[in-house]
């Protein structure tokens, strides 16, 4: 037997003391011996029957550390990374000194699997984690228009890839419980410069302290005008956002701000489809521009435009209307579950509305379930049917969404799979 070997097993385990067990610190014992003899396989029986013998769970994570100082003395640096692993699941606060005294290089592996389990306090490391990137706190309008404000203290565990780990996070302290999820959510999606032990990356604790200030008013007028952009630009679920901040009581909006965000929240939902909602966002800004008029206050020309064109293009469409428009063949696609923003319809095949139904005059709406992937494409084992006015209609719905491209949904700011329902109109005319 080497030297080097026969000097090596006197090695510190680093766990809390535990009464002897009997058989099983007997069998460890065994165990050791035959390490020291170089009689491997009798040590692997020892260690196995130890291992069943264990009636605690130290006993057993004493057993996985030897069992990987007998795999490294055979040669198999996996198999020990595999006990050091096991041992470190079961107790990760686990430190095991002297391991480079048994063999050089077992030091090295004990730690690498550590560093992946062990979580080290911001005074463990040698550079702390830091705040890298991410997106500002969502400041709730409820709070916002208390002008509530003040300091929040939270914990967290960032990984080793940079990221809060969100079973982690721990709000010590805040001035209202309304800002814990959005103190969540802005943490979800920040990105961290990870901590690092003697170079590597590992996983450790932050503490971070926000200042927490409600925002000053923003300029309504601003605020609607940056929503018609959007509107122009296709995008009506920014613009209706835009507009609803604007009429928010925070902002403080004059009663001529009031009309121009009424009436472009009007436009935002009629670009959605939401034709109900519309009229009657449209009949407030208009009632409140006319009692302005009505009482001499001078409007902008910009604002006198606009209304005076939803009034016109309003009394066109009823006068002319004969019947009611014909539901758009797509409706507005709705994830199942909760989104931060809702998957969008981008494009999809002509429907084929067989000749003979059309005939019949048989139409109805098909609710089509499918599943988006982060690109907004629909993975074909997914399809199926939810719901059906008449199962002529099935086939053709499953093929048109099929083929069919949608903005992805996003949680967290990033792209997410999702479950979406789809309504397909068949129109009986």
């Amino acid at each position: 037997m080497s030297c080097r070997h026969s000097l090596a097993l006197a090695f510190v385990l680093v766990v809390p003391a535990v009464a002897a067990q009997g058989r099983t610190d007997a069998l460890i014992a065994t165990a050791r011996a035959y390490i020291t003899a170089r009689k491997f396989d009798q040590a692997d029986a020892a260690l196995s029957g130890a291992l069943e013998s264990a009636a605690y769970m130290m006993d057993t994570v004493h057993v996985f550390v030897w069992r990987a100082i007998l795999a490294h003395m055979r040669g198999s640096d996996s198999l020990a990374r595999e006990n050091f692993h096991s041992a470190l699941v079961l107790y990760p606060p686990l430190r095991v000194n002297g391991l480079d005294q048994v063999a050089p290089g077992l030091d090295d592996i004990f730690e690498s699997e550590s560093r992946g389990l062990r979580v080290y306090s911001a005074n463990q490391v040698d550079e702390r984690a830091t705040w890298q990137s991410g997106r500002s706190l969502t400041y709730p309008p409820a709070l916002r228009r208390r002008r509530v404000a003040g300091q929040a203290l939270i914990t967290a565990i960032v990984d080793t890839t940079g990221h809060v780990e969100g079973q982690s996070i721990r709000v010590l302290d805040v001035p209202d419980s309304g800002f814990i999820k959005p103190l969540r959510d802005m943490l979800l999606a920040a990105t961290f410069t990870p901590g690092r032990v003697k170079g590597k990356v590992v996983r450790s604790t932050i503490d971070l302290n926000f200042t927490l200030t409600p925002p000053a008013p923003t300029r309504p007028t601003i605020l609607v005008g940056t929503a018609r952009d959007q509107l122009r630009a296709g995008h009506a679920d920014s613009a209706l956002a835009l507009t609803e901040e604007a009429l928010d009581s925070a902002n403080e909006a004059t009663p001529g701000e009031r009309v121009y965000a009424l009436l472009v929240r009007g436009l935002a939902l009629h670009a959605k489809q939401r034709d109900s909602l519309a009229a009657m966002s449209f009949d407030d800004g208009l009632a409140g521009y006319r009692d302005l008029t009505a009482r001499g206050v001078d409007l902008a020309p910009f604002l006198k435009r606009l209304a005076d064109s939803i009034r016109i293009n309003r009394r066109a469409a009823s006068q002319t209307a004969t019947k009611p428009p014909p539901a758009p063949p797509f409706g507005t696609p709705a994830a199942v579950g909760a989104v931060d923003e809702q998957p969008a319809l981008l494009s999809h095949p002509p429907i084929r509305y067989a000749p003979e139904m059309q005939a019949l005059r048989v139409g109805g709406t098909v609710i089509v379930e499918a599943t988006l992937d982060t690109t907004g494409r629909v993975l074909p084992a997914t399809v199926k049917i939810a719901q059906s006015p008449n199962p002529v209609f099935d086939a053709e719905s499953k093929r048109v969404v099929l083929a069919a491209l949608y903005r992805p949904a996003h949680v967290n700011g990033r792209a997410a799979r999702v479950t979406i329902r789809q309504p397909i109109t068949f129109a009986a005319y």
